[in-house]
């Protein structure tokens, strides 16, 4: 798989003009946003109905945590079953099978690909405004195309069904087009066009799109314009950990751990930090500070967090048994 399969539930997205939330429920509405999983959780089971089933399967949905993860996706069928015409049902049935897709390797995730892209769409189909399910089936399309009915195409249709309707996320899912084909000037003209608003979920997907065309920058050694982006978005967004933890990491390859460290505690503070491995990247600054016992509390804090990042956590153990 050409990206990772982590449906908007990990990144915590969403938009201002002419959209549905995934929940009707605002309090589910908020937390989710916010990525405040263990809240949404607590919140979720003290709720009945679609979206309280629908928020409970995506507050439960843990990667590093199999049983965790298919008791979630349990929960989303049951949901879909008991609900069959409500689109959060289908949408968490769909992020939880895209973290077990991510988690579980390459020909496991293929094998899924038909199923995430299906409940996907049918969450698009019954809510044509929730930015979330649209999101999540475009990255379908364009990691996969060819597989499970995929393709680029499909994605661009997507997008051009709600170009009158949803203009600001049109523009989102155009810039990851063009990215996805290597037109990073045309990706950065239509970033450049997109207008926040206020909704958070759509404001992480949008840093997130950037922060694609921030690695690119780095690769051509252009960290000048990466910082300079991820700056004006932490300005923009003082709320959001992604656009701060973005600039730790190039602070960090640049070999300024002292200043990435600093950012990454800065970020821990944010909206969306749950998401991030933010104990795992200091404690890979520690190290090559040589501060090891620091790196060492990081890192087996990280591994026993049940919400680490799982595409992370084979190094972090690796690095733990080094140190001892």
């Amino acid at each position: 798989m050409k990206r990772a399969l982590i449906p908007a539930l990990f990144l915590s997205l969403m938009l201002p003009c002419a959209q549905a939330a995934v929940f009707k429920d605002e309090t589910l509405q908020r937390l989710y946003e916010q990525g405040k999983f263990d809240d949404l959780e607590r919140e979720a089971k003290q709720r009945s109905g679609s979206d309280a089933m629908a928020a409970l399967a995506l507050a439960q949905a843990v990667g590093n945590d199999k049983a965790a993860l298919d008791a979630a996706i349990g929960l989303a069928e049951r949901c879909v079953q008991q609900h069959p015409q409500a689109a959060p049902c289908h949408f968490a049935l769909g992020s939880a099978m895209g973290l077990k897709a991510q988690v579980g390797g390459t020909f496991a995730g293929l094998r899924l690909v038909g199923r995430i892209k299906d409940s996907l769409a049918k969450a698009v189909e019954l809510d044509p405004q929730m930015f979330e399910a649209r999101s999540a089936l475009q990255m379908v399309y364009l990691v996969v195309p060819g597989v499970a009915g995929g393709s680029v195409d499909k994605a661009k249709a997507l997008e051009s069904s709600i170009r009158e309707t949803q203009p600001e996320v049109a523009k989102l899912l155009r810039a990851r087009v063009a990215a996805q084909d290597d037109r990073w000037e045309e990706a950065e003209r239509e970033l450049n066009s997109v207008r926040l608003g206020e909704q958070r979920s759509f404001h992480n997907e949008v840093v997130n799109a950037w922060s694609g065309l921030a690695r690119q920058w780095m690769k051509e050694k252009n960290p000048g314009k990466a910082r300079a982006v991820l700056e004006r978005l932490s300005q923009q967004l003082p709320l959001l950990a992604a656009p701060v933890y973005s600039l730790a990491r190039i602070a960090g390859q640049e070999g300024r751990h002292e200043e990435a460290i600093k950012l990454y505690e800065r970020s821990r503070a944010l909206s969306g930090a749950s998401s991030l491995p933010i104990d795992y990247r200091m404690a890979v600054a520690h190290m090559d500070l040589g501060d090891n016992d620091k790196a060492r509390a990081l890192l087996q804090r990280f591994v026993q967090d049940k919400r680490s990042n799982p595409s992370n956590l084979q190094d972090a153990r690796k690095r733990l048994k080094e140190l001892g």
